[in-house]
C-alpha cells in the first residue's frame, strides 16, 4: 500500500476528466497495473534505479510548520498567524498564491477567522483576495459540477449571487493592494469563467496579471482554462494563448508543460498520440527541464506530465530517466482524482516491463 502524507484539499472549477476513463489510456493503465507488481520487488526497483511501490508518497502534500501554525490558529478563530503566513511570501507571487489558496480551502470549511480578519483589518488586500476566491469556491459548491441541465433555478441563483459578491470583493481587493501585487487579479480569473466575462474583459484582466507576474504558474492555467473550448474560447484560441505564453517566457520557465495540458483539453487520447506536433511538445518540455533550475517548484509536475506522454509515445528510456529524477514523489498530474496515483504506478510498471523487467 502506498504511504500517503497529508492531503491538501484542492477545489476545481471545471468538470474533472480522469485520464483512466479515456479508452486508450485505460487499456494502457490496465496493462501497466499487471506489471506494477514488478516494482514491489526491491531487486527490480534497484535494477532500474526506482523506488519500490511501497516507498512512494504523494508530492506537495506536506505542510511546513508555519503553514500548520496558520491553519491551526485560524481553525481556532485567530487570523493573525494566517496573515503573517501570507505576508512572509513577500514578492514571490507563485508562493503567495499557493499560500492564499491553502487558506481559501480552509475558509470553505470555516470562515469565522476570515470574517474576523476582514472586520478587524478592513484595509487588508490579502484578506479581501482570500475572500474573493472563497466566494467563488462557495458559488461553485452551490452550483455543483454537473451540466447545466442538472442545475436547479435555486442552485443557479445561489451561484450567481456568490459570484456577484466575489466581483465586488475582488474590486475592493484591487483598490487595497499595492500596485505591484497580482494577487487580487489572480483571485478573479476563475470568477471571470463563472460569470462569462467577454473575451475583451478577460484580456484586460489578464493584462493586469501579466504586467505584475508574467510567468505566474497557476495564473497561466486559469487563463488557459478560460480560453479552452468548453469555456469561452476554442482550440485555436487556447493554443494561441499557450504558444504566446511560452514564447514570452525564458528558457527553464517550464510553461512548456501547458502545451501538453492544452492538447489534453483538445484530445481525449492526447497522451497516447504519436503525431509530430505531440512529440515536439514533449521534446520542448524536456528541453525546458534540462535548463530549469534544480529547485524549480514545478519541476516535479513537469516531469509527471513528461512521463505520461513519453510512455504513451513508447519512449520508455526517456520516461525512466524522468521517473528516476522524481524519486519517491507521485507528482501532478497524478494527484487529481482517485485514479491518479494508480495511473502513476501503472505507468511505472509499463516502463519497467517494456525495458525488460518482466524477464
Amino acid at each position: 500500500m502506498l504511504f500517503l502524507t497529508i492531503a491538501v484539499v484542492t477545489l476545481l472549477f471545471t468538470v474533472g476528466k480522469s485520464v483512466l476513463r479515456r479508452r486508450a489510456v485505460r487499456r494502457q493503465a490496465e496493462a501497466g497495473l499487471r506489471h506494477a507488481a514488478l516494482l514491489d520487488r526491491p531487486a527490480v526497483a534497484e535494477q532500474f534505479g526506482l523506488v519500490p511501490n511501497g516507498g512512494l508518497v504523494l508530492g506537495h502534500t506536506t505542510l511546513d510548520d508555519s503553514a500548520r501554525a496558520a491553519l491551526d490558529a485560524a481553525g481556532h478563530g485567530d487570523w493573525r498567524p494566517a496573515a503573517g503566513y501570507v505576508e512572509a511570501a513577500g514578492r514571490d507571487w507563485d508562493e503567495r498564491y499557493d499560500r492564499i489558496e491553502l487558506l481559501v480551502s480552509l475558509a470553505g470549511r470555516d470562515d469565522a477567522w476570515l470574517n474576523a480578519w476582514r472586520l478587524e483589518r478592513p484595509e487588508s488586500s490579502d484578506a479581501a483576495a482570500i475572500q474573493t476566491a472563497a466566494l467563488v469556491h462557495a458559488g461553485w459548491r452551490i452550483r455543483g459540477g454537473g451540466y447545466s441541465n442538472t442545475v436547479t433555478d435555486e442552485m443557479a441563483q445561489g451561484f450567481r449571487a456568490k459570484l456577484a459578491e466575489a466581483r465586488a470583493t475582488g474590486a475592493e481587493a484591487v483598490r487595497l493592494a499595492p500596485a505591484d501585487d497580482p494577487s487580487p487579479f489572480l483571485s478573479q480569473l476563475a470568477l471571470a469563467r463563472g460569470q462569462n466575462w467577454t473575451n475583451d474583459e478577460f484580456r484586460a484582466l489578464w493584462a493586469e496579471v501579466f504586467a505584475r507576474a508574467p510567468q505566474h504558474w497557476d495564473g497561466h492555467w486559469q487563463a488557459m482554462q478560460y480560453w479552452c473550448r468548453k469555456w469561452h474560447g476554442s482550440h485555436e484560441l487556447m493554443h494561441a494563448f499557450v504558444d504566446g505564453a511560452i514564447a514570452a517566457a525564458p528558457a527553464g520557465s517550464l510553461l512548456t508543460l501547458y502545451r501538453l495540458d492544452a492538447y489534453t483539453e483538445q484530445y481525449d487520447d492526447a497522451a497516447t498520440r504519436t503525431g509530430p506536433e505531440l512529440r515536439a511538445a514533449v521534446d520542448a518540455l524536456l528541453a525546458d527541464l534540462a535548463v530549469a533550475r534544480p529547485d524549480h517548484p514545478k519541476a516535479a509536475a513537469a516531469r509527471g506530465w513528461a512521463v505520461r506522454f513519453l510512455v504513451g509515445q513508447g519512449r520508455y528510456p526517456e520516461a525512466l530517466a524522468q521517473l528516476r529524477a522524481l524519486g519517491p514523489v507521485i507528482p501532478r498530474p497524478f494527484l487529481d482524482g482517485e485514479d491518479g496515483p494508480d495511473e502513476f504506478v501503472a505507468l511505472r510498471g509499463t516502463v519497467v516491463a517494456a525495458l525488460g523487467g518482466a524477464r
